[in-house]
C-alpha cells in the first residue's frame, strides 16, 4: 500500500501550479496511492498576524473530492500548524475544525524572523543556530497539540558551514533525545520526509541515526509525507520513505483518522 500524508494543494501560500485539491486526488489515484492527507500550511509566527490560510474554502473542496473519489482514494483532511507554540490561537484552532490528522512544525526560530530556508547562512553561526534549534522545537513538542513532528531535519535542507563540510546532526544527540522522549511520551508520530531526496542530501529524511534512536527509546509511531506542493509531485519518494522505515525497523505507519492512530502495515 502507497500512502501520502503530508502534502499542499494551492490553499498553501507556496503552492506551485496545478494544485487544486481535485487535481492532487486524480493525481494520486493515477499514482497509485491509496491513503492521502491534504494538509496546508497554517503558520503561527511569535508576534505576526497567522499566516493566511482559507480553511473554510479548503475543507469545502476536501469535502467535495472525498465524495467524488470514494472508492478509488482515501482523503484525509489535515492541516500543517507552524510553530504552534508561539500564538495561543494555535490551540484553539485546531479544535475549531474536525480534522483528521494535524502536522506540527518549526519552520521559523523567534519572533518576526524568516523562514529557515531564506536564513543568510554566511552570517550565520551554524552551532548556534542549532542550539536554538533544538530548544525551540523542544518547546514546540512540550506544547503539543498535534499528532505528526514534520521534518524534524528541515534545517539540513538549505544549512551551510562556513568551513565547506556538509551540515549534520551528529553530535546533537543530547539536544535530539528529549525532542524524542517528548514525542514518545505525547503519542506524536515521527515523520519520514521526501523532500531532502531530490535536494543537495539525495536521500530522505529524518537521519536514519534519529530513527535508530527513537526506536531505541520506544518509539514506534512513523509517518511518511512527499511534502509536495503541486499534483505532478504527489507520492514523490514515498517508496524511499517506506523503504527507509523498514531498514530501521519500523513495519506500520500510523494513520490519523479523526485525531486517533491506526496502525498501517508496510
Amino acid at each position: 500500500m502507497l500512502l501520502d500524508l503530508h502534502m499542499h494543494s494551492e490553499y498553501s501560500e507556496d503552492a506551485k501550479p496545478n494544485a487544486s485539491v481535485e487535481a492532487i486526488c486524480r493525481a494520486s489515484v493515477a499514482r497509485g496511492l491509496s491513503i492521502i492527507a491534504l494538509t496546508d500550511h497554517k503558520d503561527f509566527y511569535f508576534e505576526h498576524p497567522p499566516l493566511f490560510l482559507d480553511i473554510d474554502a479548503q475543507r469545502r473542496d476536501v469535502a467535495r473530492c472525498q465524495h467524488e473519489f470514494d472508492g478509488a482514494l482515501t482523503l484525509l483532511s489535515g492541516v500543517e500548524l507552524g510553530e504552534i507554540h508561539a500564538c495561543s490561537e494555535a490551540a484553539e484552532y485546531v479544535t475549531a475544525y474536525d480534522f483528521d490528522e494535524v502536522i506540527g512544525s518549526l519552520h521559523v526560530r523567534r519572533a518576526n524572523d524568516i523562514d529557515i530556508y531564506f536564513q543568510d547562512w554566511e552570517q550565520t553561526n551554524p552551532d548556534a543556530f542549532l542550539e536554538e534549534y533544538f530548544a525551540d522545537l523542544l518547546r514546540m513538542v512540550r506544547v503539543g497539540g498535534f499528532d505528526i513532528l514534520a521534518h524534524i531535519d528541515y534545517p539540513l535542507r538549505v544549512m551551510k558551514r562556513p568551513d565547506g563540510v556538509p551540515p549534520s546532526f551528529a553530535g546533537w544527540e543530547d539536544r535530539i533525545e528529549p525532542i524524542l522522549r517528548e514525542i514518545i511520551d505525547r503519542e506524536i508520530a515521527l515523520e519520514i520526509n521526501a523532500a531532502n531526496l531530490f535536494g543537495w542530501q539525495k536521500k530522505v529524511g529524518t537521519p536514519r541515526f534519529i530513527l535508530d534512536m527513537y526506536r531505541n527509546l520506544g518509539g514506534s509511531m512513523i509517518s511518511v509525507g512527499s511534502d509536495s506542493h503541486c499534483a505532478p509531485d504527489v507520492g514523490r519518494g514515498i517508496e524511499q520513505c517506506l523503504d527507509h522505515a523498514r531498514e530501521a525497523g519500523f513495519h506500520e505507519i500510523a494513520v490519523f483518522y479523526k485525531r486517533k492512530a491506526h496502525a498501517v502495515s508496510i
